[in-house]
């Protein structure tokens, strides 16, 4: 009787997914492998297409409606809508505004995980404006330089987890001491000249590890 008990246990563990697998995805939305987010231009310009892949447990989706929005900054969309090709991918191109700063752009799929999916286009004017990619363990660039009354725009990416931003006495800039994960967008602006260095309280030091340094000049 006991060897049955034992033999039944098995068949319902297996039958039950206790394997370890984690059983099918559903209907997944995603940023495509080359997904152009977090691209930089100067104000006008027409960037390279933000790319969303759609997949059903792990199989492409094809025919499937993605709607396109700007949710915050002053750029526009080439489409509104776009439809997944036979890959699950789709996809709109941004134009960037007339002023420096980010805009926001969201994908949506009905029904599917993952969705909305955002995506990041900042027009950089140069000598005015920056943007520091916060990346897993780096700054990247590392080090930046702006003029007097300039601004810097820290993007965490989509993947980046546990940073923060913390000024090196004595300077006061930047700072975002709250640790948080990407995606998330910090700006600074900076109107005294000098050099402000900072760090990621995680996962640097003041002269070591994941730090950074902004040359206001």
């Amino acid at each position: 009787m006991r060897r049955a008990l034992a033999a039944l246990a098995s068949v319902l563990v297996v039958a039950c997914g206790g394997d370890g697998g984690t059983g099918p995805q559903g209907l997944v939305l995603a940023r495509a492998g080359a997904s152009g987010d977090g691209q930089t231009g100067a104000p006008g310009a027409v960037l390279a297409p933000f790319q969303v892949q759609l997949t059903n447990d792990g199989a492409a989706v094809e025919g499937t409606i993605i709607n396109w929005a700007v949710t915050n900054g002053g750029g526009t969309l080439s489409v509104p809508t776009s439809v997944t090709n036979a890959s699950g991918l789709a996809s709109a191109i941004l134009t960037l505004g007339l002023t420096a700063g980010p805009t926001t752009v969201s994908a949506t799929a009905t029904g599917a995980s993952g969705s909305p999916i955002t995506f990041v286009g900042t027009a950089v004017i140069p000598g005015l404006f920056q943007q520091v990619d916060v990346q897993n363990n780096q700054f990247v660039p590392s080090s930046v330089t702006i003029q007097p009354g300039g601004s810097v725009l820290f993007l965490w990416s989509a993947s980046a987890r546990g940073h923060n931003i913390v000024p090196v006495s004595p300077g006061t800039k930047p700072s975002q001491s709250t640790v948080r994960d990407g995606p998330f967008s910090h700006e600074e602006v900076f109107n005294t000249a000098g050099t402000y260095r900072y760090f990621c309280q995680p996962h640097g030091s003041p002269d070591s590890g994941m730090r950074g340094q902004v040359v206001v000049q």
